[in-house]
């Protein structure tokens, strides 16, 4: 007998509806899949924080006149104590008390009322248009849900900052995982839901300001973490964590009703709990957790002298990694100062990158690659003339008619997943196409990656990892220019760090004098 809730139903609406209320911005900002666009988020932040400690400011100084207000007066009141009508007998004692009732106590609760530090709330209230989004909180969920899976990381070492066996010094909150274990059972991911719910429950800190200030009661993970226990055919122990929940809000009648069914199905349920299979991993997944090698029997290192007449003057380091397809990585070949000037470039017309939809005949953002991009054209200037030129060294190949330099920055767990260079086209395009098409693809890192981000080839298990100052090139069309299905690849999902790259997507139409050996 396998157990269902009807509560998951009202969950999943529940937070679908909140992305309604929240996305109300038909232009999402995708503040996630970019870190140098989250980079204002900081900034942002550091300013409703400054704003809050001015509020604390004001509020601290009138419960100051406050305190001293009461002092005041209660060491004029307890003159009588004891003694009331002798107090009276001074006419000055009298007039004083009724001057005081008549006029200062409703002066006082003026005071009282009187809204405190409104500049600085209208500071957050402001920046709210600026905050993330509903949608931008559920691509992060997601991209901690990806880090999880791509890299097989248990919960409760994210939750202590253990990304991929390594230590860091950042820690989640109990309300964070609350959070992550809300979406995941949101997308009827309830077993990895679990983990992250009982971490809330384990980590949560009684009495705690924060919680109280943000509305987050202990009650929240226990209520969710036993609808993921009910999910998985565990009734009793749903039971438990129901009943401490109904125990720290005992008139809430919502909770007493639910403990009530739980209790129900806990005393009729004799089957045995779910069993959830270990998922299998596949090429891509290894190839990022980095079970491939770049040596293969073929491999070699050499100066590369003769692409270009230019080349005997400035060899280039040139490491061949792949003979079929060919695949070429090259070191040190963009400069410091060039990545830095790309990048500069880039930064103020950064937007979310985009996947071209055959059906609907246009780019749309879909959540298999989450990234933003920037276009440039070859001549922007002298060091966008300068990379082009050098592109031309390193793959002997004209780049006249070929894509604009791109330059793209990853977010949080930023990704590309398993895709072609080439272009799929159907038999009555093919020649026009082939044409057209991406015969080769080169790839810039301009910065190191402390952990994950690496370019997978799951059909021929070869992984290159990104160093600043590095390029790989590879063929993406076989010598009759039709796509070479070896070629499938994928960005692995950034764990620590930046990722900038840089693209050039050279097209084959020409190539007529360059590269004509066909088959």
């Amino acid at each position: 007998m396998r157990l269902k809730s009807f509560s998951l139903f009202a969950i999943i609406l529940l937070f679908k509806l909140l992305l309604l209320v929240s996305s109300h911005s038909d232009n999402e900002k995708s503040l996630s899949t970019s870190i140098s666009g989250m980079v204002q988020l900081l900034e942002t932040e550091m300013q409703l924080i400054d704003s809050v400690e001015k509020y604390a400011a004001v509020l601290q100084k009138k419960v100051d006149a406050l305190k001293n207000l009461v002092q005041e007066l209660k060491a004029e009141n307890e003159k009588s104590a004891n003694k009331r009508e002798e107090y009276l007998f001074n006419p000055l004692n009298g007039f004083s008390l009724i001057r005081r009732m008549h006029n200062d106590w409703p002066k006082i609760e003026l005071f009282m009322r009187e809204p405190v530090g409104e500049v600085h709330i209208d500071v957050i209230r402001n920046y709210r248009p600026e905050m993330p989004t509903a949608t931008d909180l559920e691509e992060a969920s997601e991209a901690l849900n990806r880090l999880q899976t791509v890299y097989d990381l248990k919960a409760a070492d994210l939750v202590q900052g253990i990304l991929n066996g390594k230590q860091h010094d950042a820690k989640l909150k109990s309300i964070d995982s609350y959070f992550m274990g809300h979406y995941l059972l949101s997308k009827q991911l309830y077993y990895p839901a679990g983990f992250w719910l009982y971490s809330s429950i384990m980590n949560y800190e009684e009495e705690n300001d924060f919680n109280r200030i943000t509305d987050f009661g202990k009650e929240k993970p226990l209520e969710l973490y036993a609808e993921t226990l009910i999910l998985q055919n565990r009734p009793k122990d749903a039971l438990s964590s129901i009943t401490q929940a109904s125990d720290l809000l005992p008139l809430d009648a919502r909770l007493l009703n639910r403990k009530n069914q739980i209790q129900q199905l806990a005393n009729i349920f004799d089957g045995p709990a779910m069993h959830f299979p270990t998922p299998h991993v596949y090429n891509y997944e290894r190839g990022c957790r980095g079970e491939f090698s770049n040596q293969t029997s073929k491999m070699y290192c050499l100066y590369n002298t003769t692409t270009t007449p230019f080349l005997r003057l400035a060899p280039i380091k040139m490491e061949i990694i792949h003979l079929e397809p060919y695949m070429v990585l090259f070191h040190d070949v963009i400069s410091d100062e060039e990545i830095e000037h790309l990048k500069n470039l880039a930064r103020p017309n950064l937007k979310r990158a985009t996947v071209y939809n055959d059906e609907k005949a246009r780019s749309l953002v879909v959540n298999t690659r989450t990234s933003k991009f920037s276009w440039f054209q070859d001549n922007t200037d002298e060091i966008t003339k300068r990379i082009n030129k050098r592109i031309i060294d390193m793959t002997g190949f004209d780049i006249v008619g070929s894509e604009m330099l791109q330059v793209m920055n990853y977010g949080l767990g930023g990704h590309y997943d398993k895709h072609f260079d080439f272009f799929n086209v159907t038999a009555d395009t093919a020649v026009v196409a082939k044409e057209g098409d991406r015969i080769s693809t080169v790839l810039f890192y301009l910065t190191d990656v402390e952990q994950g981000g690496a370019t997978v080839f799951p059909n021929i298990k070869t992984a290159v990892f990104p160093r600043k100052g590095s390029a790989v090139m590879w063929y993406n069309l076989d010598n009759k220019l039709e796509g070479d299905y070896l070629t499938l690849h994928a960005a692995c999902p950034v764990i620590v760090g930046s990722k900038w790259v840089c693209n050039k997507w050279i097209r084959a139409k020409a190539q007529t004098f360059r590269r004509p050996c066909y088959k």
